[in-house]
Formats: structure tokens, C-alpha cells, sequence
């Protein structure tokens, strides 16, 4: 149930604001509503949900301010992994980053966002997990799904999606071992994605929470 709604708000089939009704959850994962509450307590404390008195549980709504703090930690955390990468990359690492951008180039060729948004997300991840620091890939698997919700909420409408070329251009430059090309390149991804957010706030449209995870479990 955890990885389920996780992945949900992750993708942003559940888009922040999102009211999570106690009852319905129980009922869509066939658990008890004790599970629940600490199902969302879990999400709560991973900064997905929150938990409003007498209100209930919501997708987090990130804050402007918010926004902006996480962009800049992943422009710190990010620097220090690309170059523990650099140092130390091998020819299957490199192989393993190519097929996994393909993999995202192709879901957006094929009208598949919530595929490309979940495989731009493990692209990061699997820079980290190459990086050999557990606490460094333990903070960024936060900030990823923290930006996903940040996304969700401030991204302008129809606005181009570089990341492919983006993510191509970190790979190359981490195959060519040049570790300083690789880091300005992730800086400038990474600002490039918050170039597109209009960082002012916003409104969610209601959700289904049934034909979410319906979609997800594949019932």
C-alpha cells in the first residue's frame, strides 16, 4: 500500500492537494483503516502527505518557499554525487544511464508522462546509488519526490521537455570521465526545471482516488 500511494504521488496521478479519505483507502487496498493511518503517518514523515487535524490527510501542497529550498539542496546534493560518479564510473554504470534515458525519451515519445516522469526520477536515482553514499542517495530519493509534488503544482503548461538531451549530456560527460563538464551539466538541468516552474500559487482539480490505484494495481 506504501509503495502504491507513494509511486501515485511520485508519477502525480495524485496531484498535491489531494484529499486521502480513510475509508475509501481501506476499501480500494482491502485493508483496515488502522493500516491506513499508518500507511499516511509513513508518507506524512517522507513530507508526501499532510496530516491536518479534524481536516484529514492531504498530498502535500509544497509552499513557494519550499520550492525554491528544495531546488537548491538538489543543486548542492547532486554536485557532490555527479563527481563521487566521475571519479569512479564504469563502462556497465555508463550503459546502465544509457538504457535508462532511452527508456524515458521513449515513454515520452509515447505519450506516456506518468512513465517518464517515474524513469527522469530513477535516472537521478541511479546516479546516486553509483555514488556509494547511502545517506547522500537517502536524502535525494526525498528531494526527487518532494520536486515531483513541487512539479506537480508550479510547472508552466506545454512547456518543452529537455531531459532526454539534458540527462544525454550528463551521461557523456560522465563517460568521458571529465567530472567538472558532468557537474555543470547537472547544474543546469536542474535549473532548467526550475526556470520552467511560475513559482506563484495554484488550484488541484479533484481526483478519483479508485481509478488511481485501479490504473496502478492493474485492477
Amino acid at each position: 500500500m506504501y509503495d502504491h500511494m507513494h509511486r501515485a504521488i511520485a508519477d502525480r496521478r495524485l496531484p498535491p492537494g489531494t484529499k486521502l479519505v480513510e475509508e475509501g483507502l481501506a476499501e480500494i487496498f482491502e485493508v483496515s483503516r488502522a493500516r491506513v493511518r499508518k500507511v499516511l503517518q509513513r508518507l506524512a514523515h517522507d513530507k508526501m502527505v499532510t496530516l491536518e487535524p479534524n481536516r484529514g490527510a492531504f498530498v502535500a501542497r509544497p509552499s513557494v518557499d519550499e520550492a525554491r529550498h528544495v531546488f537548491a539542496a538538489r543543486r548542492v546534493i547532486e554536485d557532490a554525487i555527479i563527481r563521487a560518479v566521475a571519479s569512479d564510473v564504469g563502462d556497465r554504470a555508463i550503459d546502465g544511464l544509457r538504457r535508462l534515458n532511452q527508456a524515458e525519451h521513449e515513454a515520452h515519445e509515447g505519450r506516456d508522462p506518468h512513465g517518464a516522469i517515474r524513469l527522469s526520477g530513477e535516472f537521478h536515482l541511479q546516479l546516486a546509488a553509483y555514488c556509494g553514499n547511502p545517506i547522500l542517495a537517502g536524502f535525494l530519493r526525498e528531494l526527487v519526490s518532494r520536486s515531483s509534488l513541487i512539479i506537480a503544482v508550479y510547472e508552466t503548461p506545454g512547456g518543452p521537455d529537455c531531459a532526454f538531451d539534458e540527462h544525454q549530456k550528463i551521461i557523456d560527460a560522465l563517460a568521458a570521465g571529465d567530472a567538472e563538464t558532468a557537474a555543470r551539466e547537472m547544474r543546469a538541468h536542474l535549473e532548467h526545471i526550475e526556470s520552467r516552474l511560475n513559482l506563484t500559487e495554484s488550484e488541484a482539480a479533484p481526483i478519483e482516488l479508485g481509478h488511481v490505484f485501479a490504473e496502478l494495481t492493474g485492477d
